[in-house]
């Protein structure tokens, strides 16, 4: 089985982590019989005569030109490229495979083939499959993805990939992606991505009017420490890791699924690690180390949040969950070492605009906020905030906080900091408060520590199994 089910079993989270192993049909040479003894006049074999023929449907190409002569590529196909370093290919990969027997586009070796340049891939079709690539120090194209996943498109999958960029110039002024998603259904795993350092968010999944994508990106290692900084010395807005929508598209539904990826030293643009701008969407399971910024559920209602572990190791502007909007649930994850403030706290409950357009701020209804574990974090709850002089002035209502425990050795930090004006609308029930201050409330607090959790379970094994099978170092 595929070692994306095997982390299932360890997490208790459920984490999702994978890699894929895409193996070509041998070609077999049948082993011959010894020749009959009442057959003495048969001629011997000849050794030269070739082994039987390869599987028909394995072809394989060495340049962008040769796939496409291969012409419509069907259920069953299989198109290995040779290992080797290619420069500036323009990928274009259409197929009409089938759950059953996809269109499979895969390295000779995982990770043997190297692309360089402008080199980009487009998946078109249906249930089509890519594995094994890297995209190494790829040249921004305005307008261009590394990879996309066509309009259109369904079922298809990249996995045990990597794009890094390590070696490429800070750039603030081309803002390009490495990954868009358009179509539905479509899959982003087990791939490493490292070191984005021109503006843009690195994955995008993008909406369409009437469409639902549901998209998987699940099993992935994410890191990028480079955060470009304007004239002012502020961080420059758009370097997120993963963004679900945009503002105009905020109030369509996307049930996307972000599962078992881990996100270390993901500090963008100190803000957004992932930001939620649609609806529906299901995040579990997730590893955060030392990142700053937030999961930020910044456009859209009806999101979950669940299982994921975030690990500050008390590093600056480390932060956790940050709500805004309507029907959230966030429960069962687990905050340890955060030291961020304001926005990037554990958990951030935002104040609304009164007449929010579309990329302002809603007024937070509804949320679920349960069974969370928060330890040493410099804010535990950030409830009813905004930043200082902001027209946010719509309080969290309708809210229920209950069964988290606040586990803090700090008494400067903060179990609750609650801004009372405007009046929240919020019920605390049966929460465990040990430790810290607290402000704008005053909530029952334990005389003795809680027994904390070990680490979650599978935390360890997500670190290590998340990301490429092959080594990009």
């Amino acid at each position: 089985m595929r070692k994306y089910i095997l982390t299932v079993l360890l997490l208790t989270l459920v984490f999702g982590c994978s890699g894929s192993d895409f193996k070509i049909p041998s070609v077999v040479t049948p082993e011959q019989p010894e020749k009959p003894d009442e057959e003495p006049d048969k001629k011997p074999e000849d050794p030269s005569d070739p082994a039987e023929p390869a599987d028909p449907a394995v072809r394989y190409v060495s340049s962008a030109a040769e796939l496409k002569a291969l012409g419509t590529l069907t259920a069953g196909d299989v198109v290995v490229w040779r290992d080797g370093v290619y420069d500036a290919q323009t990928v274009t990969l259409n197929g009409a495979g089938t759950a059953d027997n996809p269109v499979v586009l895969r390295a000779e070796t995982p990770g043997g083939v190297r692309f360089t340049g402008t080199s980009r891939l487009s998946i078109g079709g249906q249930y089509v499959e890519a594995s094994g690539f890297w995209w190494e120090n790829p040249e921004p194209v305005k307008g261009k993805s590394v990879v996309t996943f066509a309009k259109g498109s369904s079922d298809c999958v990249l996995a045990d990939c990597a794009i890094t960029g390590d070696a490429t110039a800070e750039d603030a002024t081309t803002d390009t992606k490495w990954v868009s998603l358009y179509g539905t259904h479509n899959t982003v795993r087990d791939c490493t991505f490292r070191d984005k350092r021109n503006i843009g968010c690195l994955l995008v999944v993008w909406l369409e009017t009437g469409i639902v994508p549901e998209h998987t990106v699940a099993g992935n290692r994410f890191e990028r420490p480079v955060t470009l900084y304007d004239a002012a010395g502020k961080a420059i807005n758009g370097q997120e890791t993963i963004r679900i929508g945009t503002s105009d598209y905020s109030m369509q539904t996307a049930a996307c699924t972000v599962e078992g990826n881990y996100f270390y030293h993901c500090h963008g643009e100190q803000a957004e690690i992932i930001s939620n701008k649609s609806c529906g969407n299901f995040y579990h399971g997730n590893l955060f180390v030392e990142s700053q910024g937030s999961l930020t559920l910044r456009h859209g209602n009806g999101c979950t949040v669940r299982g994921n572990s975030f690990l500050g190791n008390g590093l600056e502007g480390t932060g956790g969950i940050r709500i805004i909007g309507e029907d959230h649930v966030v429960e069962e994850n687990y905050l340890q070492g955060l030291a961020g403030t304001g926005y990037r706290t554990a958990v951030c409950l935002v104040r609304g605009q009164q007449s929010p357009a579309l990329n302002g701020y809603w007024q937070v209804k509804n949320a679920r906020v349960r069974r969370n574990t928060i330890v040493d974090c410099k804010y535990a709850f950030n409830v009813n905030y905004a930043s200082s002089g902001s027209d946010q002035v719509m309080p969290v209502v309708g809210t229920l906080i209950e069964d988290n425990v606040v586990s803090l050795s700090s008494s400067s930090s903060y179990a609750v900091y609650c801004t009372a004006t405007p009046a929240p609308d919020i019920e605390w029930k049966n929460n465990t408060l040990y430790g810290g201050r607290q402000s704008g409330v005053e909530l029952p607090t334990a005389a003795e520590a809680p027994i904390l959790p070990d680490m979650p379970l599978g935390v360890d094994a997500l670190r290590l199994s998340a990301g490429c099978s092959w080594k990009t170092e």
